[in-house]
């Protein structure tokens, strides 16, 4: 079935979500499932030329029967529900990246104190996944210019290479980027210091 859009409304940290065929005893359908990624603000639109459904809950679905019809209201799934129906399915995929904010100091590339003590816990999620690919991205608020914010969100997510390079990640692979102020946690107006937007994300797969 194609649906006409499947949005994902925040993707910063791992959606977890099924798409599944169910056979029934009249026609095939398709249920897609936001299962609970142990983060918040995870949700999905389902949205067909027919309506749309909002999946905004952790363990509920939708079911879509054509791709011109309203998809279903959403319900919820119970964990013995998802074990029983989707439980070796979940078992045999990927695991979820590890996910990881790290926030630095105004202008600079040293980071605070509650970032420097999520270290420790980074570098056991590298040694847990190993061999694992990791993103590094730097960002900026903007108070700055543009060009300058690019510059210095490399800067932010070349320091955290080098740190984890140096303490025990070196033979992983690594792809280190810079989004400067075009990426914010915080929508604010230029100018405007905001430490959430501050940041490092890394991403362990």
């Amino acid at each position: 079935m194609n649906l006409d859009n499947f949005s994902p409304k925040q993707f910063r940290f791992p959606l977890l979500v099924l798409l599944v065929t169910v056979l029934t005893a009249c026609c095939p359908s398709s249920r897609v499932v936001l299962l609970d990624s142990g983060k918040t603000a995870n949700a999905v639109v389902v949205k067909t030329t027919g309506g749309e459904v909002l999946l905004d809950q952790p363990n509920t679905y939708t079911e879509l029967a054509a791709a011109d019809q309203q998809p279903a209201p959403a319900r919820k799934l119970t964990p013995d529900e998802i074990e029983k129906r989707y439980g070796k399915i979940l078992r045999a995929a990927p695991k979820p990246p590890a996910s990881f904010l790290l926030y630095f100091k105004a202008g600079a590339t040293e980071l605070t104190e509650n970032s420097r003590q999520l270290l420790p816990r980074i570098l056991a999620a590298i040694r847990k996944r190993a061999p694992c690919e990791i993103s590094i991205i730097g960002h900026c608020d903007r108070t700055g210019s543009r060009e300058y914010n690019i510059r210095l969100s490399l800067a932010r997510a070349q320091a955290v290479h080098e740190w984890l390079k140096t303490n025990g990640a070196a033979d992983q692979s690594f792809k280190v980027e810079s989004y400067g102020e075009e990426d914010p946690l915080i929508l604010t107006p230029d100018g405007v210091a905001e430490p959430r937007n501050r940041r490092v994300e890394i991403l362990i797969r």
